[in-house]
């Protein structure tokens, strides 16, 4: 009963253990979650501050409205593009005024006058010898036309060779103005225009005219109508656009009407206006500010957590929205806010490049009041960024990723000119800016890239691809003073490159910290067996506790190379792990003959044990390439049997309990590392004639 009740008592002291443990997570976790929370708040206090800051414009100049006195200058706070309705009403006016009106023309409308006109006077000439008052009543009947009394008495009084010429040169001049068209729009006979053509026109010509002549083409009011239609329909709205920093009011200038309209643009109209747009902004950043922080502590809670990658994203963000603040609006696009999109990239990842580069855009439209210009063109450089940014293997590749990113914004720029009928030379000169942009983002991201690194502590995978170029010093030194410990790094390297990828890890860091894990041989590299040509092993003539302290000493050794040359503390870390605490069990052993009463833990190695994948994956492969080497038989089935064995040790020793990884993992490494052994060392077909 004792041993069921010690068992049960254990099982709940067990069970209390593991209740203390899961509190102590769930604190830990609600503690990181606090953290990150406040974190992102700093964050978003630092974008709301600047940008609010950047709207006290709304509240100076005072109150102006029509007919008032401006008391300073007015500058434009952004750039501002509207439409000037005015403007448009008056291009429309224009086109109603000269457009081309639509005429149907009539056919011997001008044979007919001429026939009338000579008819007219014959009937003068025939009735000389009546009354001039009967004469003139009986001519106005019988041609149905309404002649003054003034014109007949004038054509009455002259002789038949006088009439013969005037009738002629009536005649001649009618002609002249059917040449040139008789049109007549609704009711009005348009004749004033013609009449400048007629040489010598009088009253009694002019007169007699007008009472005789008919139009030869009417105006059809339908087709015009549809054709004036067509025109007005075509005009555009007129965009007036004002530069950001331009003076829109002068000092002791009235307040007109087309100021009006741009003060209202620009939400500097009345005080109505100015609440209005302030209080719109407020929301707006309240939104965005709300969207903000569940992004980031839900995509990015590792990232802020991280202190080395939350201090660059806070600089990188303080930077970007405060030089968007200062910046003079006129220059707004030469500001190369790439720069930020690039180096957190680099530094971070994509992720944290697209939320933060994103999020900075939406935080900057206030300060370029609302633009959808700047909002698409910063969009497409921030997708084209996130893209280029994985190509990126090496610095050179920084300033490419800049120039690209300046011709995408020209294309856009330049499109965008061509779909909102931008004015072209205007469009041409921005391009040139935003290349330039672009460009400089490039040349700013390597200048301000390795002050990022040192300053906090940030290992990027472009300083691992430089490190891990063979042509290093530290590299070749290592190959001419221990070419076998360089051979077996080489052997390391390509284990656990492989095995990293395999798991999920960085392959890069796997490999490059494998090509540097062992420099500290360097020191003394005939003391360690893969440097022994000669077969000659020094640790005979020595004691087993001075091998001990030689042996160890290479992670210490390998510690002061390692910062002499500058090497990043998380390969110098791994310089220490990727042995753990393990046991140098054959000095061990050989001492313990002697003195059975030693410490075994003066014959382990320092520590401390692996504390990440790619450190615990390159402990296995460095105990695991040393220990095939010395096969005999080398198939699947030994090389496997051999590695089981050794990593089991590591486990059981307790190696791998501070590294994140699962058995699940574990097995995925012994077979990488299988796989990559046979390829190594498979069996060579003896030919005919070979021993």
């Amino acid at each position: 009963m004792k041993k069921i009740e010690l068992f049960g008592r254990r099982l709940t002291i067990g069970f209390e253990k593991k209740e203390k443990i899961q509190k102590e997570t769930k604190d830990m976790e609600l503690s990181a979650k606090e953290v990150v929370n406040e974190k992102v708040v700093y964050l978003i206090l630092i974008l709301v501050i600047t940008v609010i800051s950047a709207n006290t414009y709304l509240f100076s100049n005072g109150h102006l409205k029509l007919g008032d006195v401006a008391r300073r200058d007015v500058i434009a706070p952004t750039d501002i593009i509207y439409n000037d309705r005015a403007a448009k009403e008056r291009i429309i006016s224009e086109i109603l005024e000269n457009s081309r009106k639509e005429y149907i023309s009539v056919d011997n409308v001008e044979r007919q006058t001429i026939l009338r006109i000579e008819n007219f006077f014959e009937q003068i000439k025939k009735n000389k010898n009546l009354d001039s008052d009967l004469a003139y009543s009986k001519i106005n009947n019988s041609f149905n036309i309404e002649i003054s009394s003034k014109l007949f008495i004038y054509l009455y009084e002259k002789s038949n060779d006088e009439l013969d010429d005037l009738k002629d040169k009536y005649l001649r001049d009618i002609k002249t103005l059917y040449k040139q068209g008789v049109k007549k729009d609704g009711n009005v006979l348009r004749l004033n225009n013609l009449f400048e053509m007629i040489e010598d026109l009088d009253f009694y010509e002019e007169s007699f005219v007008r009472a005789f002549i008919k139009p030869n083409y009417i105006l059809d009011s339908e087709k015009t109508e549809e054709l004036l239609n067509e025109k007005i329909e075509q005009v555009k709205n007129v965009s007036v656009r004002i530069k950001a920093g331009s003076i829109i009011l002068k000092k002791g200038e009235v307040v007109s009407e087309s100021k009006v309209v741009i003060l209202k643009n620009a939400g500097l109209y009345g005080r109505t206006s100015k609440v209005i747009k302030f209080m719109g902004t407020l929301i707006y950043l309240f939104i965005l500010s709300i969207i903000f922080k569940n992004i980031c502590t839900k995509f990015m809670f590792n990232e802020i957590r991280k202190k080395s990658y939350y201090s660059a994203i806070m600089l990188s963000l303080a930077v970007g929205i405060i030089s968007s603040r200062v910046i003079d609006p006129n220059w707004k696009y030469i500001l190369p806010i790439e720069t930020v999109f690039i180096l957190l990239g680099i530094l971070v990842n994509i992720k944290t490049s697209l939320i933060i580069g994103g999020f900075l855009i939406l935080y900057a439209i206030p300060l370029n009041g609302f633009s959808i210009e700047y909002l698409v063109i910063e969009i497409f450089s921030l997708i084209i960024s996130l893209y280029l940014i994985t190509k990126i293997k090496n610095r050179t590749n920084i300033i490419n990723t800049g120039i690209y990113i300046g011709m995408t914004k020209v294309f856009i720029v330049l499109t965008m000119a061509v779909g909102m009928n931008i004015e072209f030379v205007d469009s041409l000169i921005k391009s040139g800016v935003l290349f330039l942009s672009g460009a400089f983002s490039g040349m700013l991201t390597i200048a301000l890239l390795p002050y990022f690194e040192r300053t906090f502590n940030i290992l990027t995978d472009i300083k691992l691809l430089e490190l891990g170029d063979l042509s290093q010093p530290l590299l070749r030194r290592l190959s001419v003073s221990a070419p076998g410990t360089f051979h077996h790094s080489m052997m390391v390297a390509t284990l656990s490159e492989q095995a990293t990828e395999a798991i999920g890890g960085n392959h890069v860091l796997a490999r490059v910290a494998s090509y540097y894990h062992d420099i500290g041989k360097m020191k003394r590299p005939q003391f360690y067996v893969e440097n022994q040509a000669d077969g000659v092993n020094p640790h005979n003539n020595l004691s087993p506790s001075l091998s001990t302290l030689i042996i160890t000493s290479h992670t210490k050794d390998g510690d002061e190379m390692g910062r002499e040359y500058n090497l990043p503390k998380e390969i110098r870390d791994i310089m220490y792990e990727h042995q753990g605490t393990t046991l140098l069990a054959y000095f061990y052993n050989k001492a313990k003959q002697s003195n059975p009463h030693l410490e075994e833990s003066d014959f382990r190695y320092s520590g401390p044990k692996p504390r990440s994948k790619e450190s615990a994956v390159i402990m296995l492969a460095d105990s695991i390439e040393a220990a095939v080497r010395s096969l005999d038989e080398k198939t699947p089935v030994t090389i496997e049997k051999m590695l089981r064995k050794i990593i089991g040790s590591k486990v059981e020793e307790q190696q791998l309990s501070d590294a994140d990884l699962t058995f699940k993992e574990i097995e995925i490494i012994i077979q990488s590392f299988t796989k990559i052994l046979m390829s190594i060392h498979h069996v060579r077909i003896k030919y005919p004639g070979q021993k």
